[in-house]
Order: C-alpha cells, then sequence, then structure tokens
C-alpha cells in the first residue's frame, strides 16, 4: 500500500478510533511540501501538456491561460492557449515557453535539463528551476504557486478541481490516444506523480516529527525513518517522518497502554475538523493526487 492508497482511510480510520500502524504511516507521510514540490508540480503539467497535445485542437485544454482573471467573480472573458516564439516553426510551445506562460519565471530560457535522447530528467529540471527561483533578484526570492487559470482551460481556480480534470485529460487521452509510440509520455507522468507524494511526505517530516513529540512523545518514544533517499534533492535537507509502525511496536512492548488510540486521537487533533488548519488544507491537495493516481489503476 503506498501514501495514495492510504488516504481513503482516513476518515474511517479517525471516527472509529480503530487504526492500524500500518495506514497510519502511510497517511502521515503524504502532506504538502516546499519549493522543490513545486518545481514538480511544473513538470507535472508539463507532461500533460504533452499527453493533452495529442487531442485534436478543439479539445486541448492544457495550457490555456486567462487573458484577464476576475478574482471576484471567478470569471474569465477569454483563454489563450500557451504560444511558441516567432519563427520557431512549432505550432505548441516547448518546456521554456510554458514555464514563462505560469508567469514570475526569472528566466525565459533553458528551464529542463535533458538527456541524449531528448528526454527529461525530472530531478534534475525539478532542482534547477528550484535554484533559479530561490536566487531571483528581489525580496524573498522562492518557488511561486502558479495559479490553476494560467494553465487551464474554463478553471475556476480551484487547486484540487485542476488537479483531478488534469488527471481526467490524462486518462481520457490514453483511453483514445495511447499507442505505443507515445507510451513514454504517460510514464513519465506518473513518475514525476510520484516524485511529487514523495517530496510532500519529505518537506512535511519535520513538523509531523516535531507535532508527534510534543503530542506524544511523553507516553512512547517516537520513532523515525528517512522518505526516500533520505534528503530533499534540491536543498540536501533530511527527509525523515516518524515510522508509525515502528513507535506502536515499541510502545506496545514497553507496555504503553492504549497506543492505537493515543496515535488515533493525535491524528484526529493534527488533521481532523478541529485540527491544523494547514495539514487539513493539504490533506485536501494530496486526495485531489490520490483520485488521479486510483483512477490511471484503474482505467489503464
Amino acid at each position: 500500500m503506498g501514501p495514495f492508497l492510504a488516504l481513503s482511510y482516513f476518515c474511517i480510520l479517525v471516527l472509529t478510533m480503530k487504526i492500524t500502524p500500518l495506514l497510519i504511516l502511510f497517511h502521515l507521510s503524504a502532506v504538502l511540501a516546499g519549493g522543490y514540490q513545486g518545481c514538480l508540480e511544473r513538470i507535472l503539467l508539463w507532461n500533460a501538456y504533452q499527453i493533452d497535445g495529442l487531442n485534436d485542437v478543439a479539445d486541448q485544454t492544457i495550457g490555456f491561460k486567462c487573458v484577464k482573471w476576475n478574482d471576484k467573480d471567478k470569471t474569465c472573458p477569454a483563454w489563450q492557449a500557451c504560444k511558441p516564439k516567432k519563427n520557431s516553426g512549432r505550432d505548441r510551445c516547448n518546456y521554456d515557453e510554458l514555464i514563462v506562460s505560469l508567469g514570475r519565471a526569472p528566466t525565459d530560457k533553458d528551464w529542463g535539463v535533458f538527456d541524449s535522447n531528448g528526454n527529461m530528467d525530472t530531478v534534475e529540471t525539478a532542482k534547477k528551476c528550484y535554484t533559479r527561483y530561490t536566487t531571483a533578484p528581489g525580496k524573498n526570492p522562492k518557488v511561486y504557486n502558479f495559479p490553476p487559470y494560467t494553465c487551464l482551460k474554463n478553471s475556476n481556480n480551484v487547486f484540487n478541481d485542476y488537479i483531478e480534470r488534469m488527471g481526467d485529460v490524462v486518462d481520457n487521452t490514453y483511453k483514445n490516444k495511447a499507442t505505443d509510440a507515445n507510451r513514454g509520455l504517460f510514464d513519465s507522468f506518473d513518475a514525476t506523480l510520484a516524485h511529487v507524494s514523495e517530496a510532500r511526505a519529505g518537506d512535511h517530516g519535520p513538523y509531523l516529527v516535531k507535532e508527534a513529540q510534543d503530542k506524544l512523545g511523553g507516553k512512547m518514544e517516537i520513532q523515525i525513518q528517512n522518505v526516500g533517499t533520505g534528503k530533499n534533492p534540491a536543498t540536501g535537507e533530511p527527509w525523515e517522518t516518524v515510522d508509525w509502525n515502528e513507535t506502536a511496536n515499541k510502545a506496545k512492548a514497553n507496555g504503553v497502554a492504549n497506543v492505537d488510540k493515543e496515535i488515533a486521537d493525535f491524528l484526529d487533533g493534527f488533521y481532523g475538523p478541529n485540527g491544523n488548519n494547514q495539514a487539513k488544507d493539504h490533506h485536501a491537495v494530496i486526495n485531489s493526487y490520490k483520485k488521479v493516481a486510483d483512477r490511471r489503476i484503474t482505467c489503464r
């Protein structure tokens, strides 16, 4: 079971207080990351944009930007497809042009890292993106979140809706247009989706560890495990999270009473209806990615 699948059990687990340590482990490993994750989401958009390019022009929706977004009414008078540079000889944007179309890009070229066959190196491209944004001139340089109205036709500017509609485009295109020749586009989308999940888990880990130690540390020893390779590829910072399986097992071996309920109460306090608002928002985004991953399994 991976982090996407485990999330569907969260509400049931909290309500019944019958939580297995393994399910807790994967739920808590899947919460929002930081700037590196934002760069991975740009690559995921690029993957979806390439896939949408297999569809008829009239049916394409990825890579469209609102010409003048009305944030009050959440409406847009017209949508404009990403345009390649003049005299490029192309009718669709390359990766650089798509990144620039999202806005606030500190440079207009050389965003991707590609191998000799022209395949994007996802991790190295995300690292380059992170460096570009965080070293840009001006106050508080960072990786900016791109609003959905900069990349999705008929967007309502709700990020969760953007994620799910992007997934729909990928799945529907696979069903109608996938061939052996273009299968690599779908594989790249799936691989990037996995990278996004890992980054979210790794960046969230320190906050989870601290919260667990503050709330449960007096009753049980919080065990730690690496996420992925154990470090953020862009910053080198540790990627660690709570090993709930080991934490629960050791607590029970040491005679701690009501271990499962203690952990369930912690979950409810941090992620439940009266919990941390930011954690709840992050959970909603991850749930949207989970739906995309689940549909991939059933639709392909």
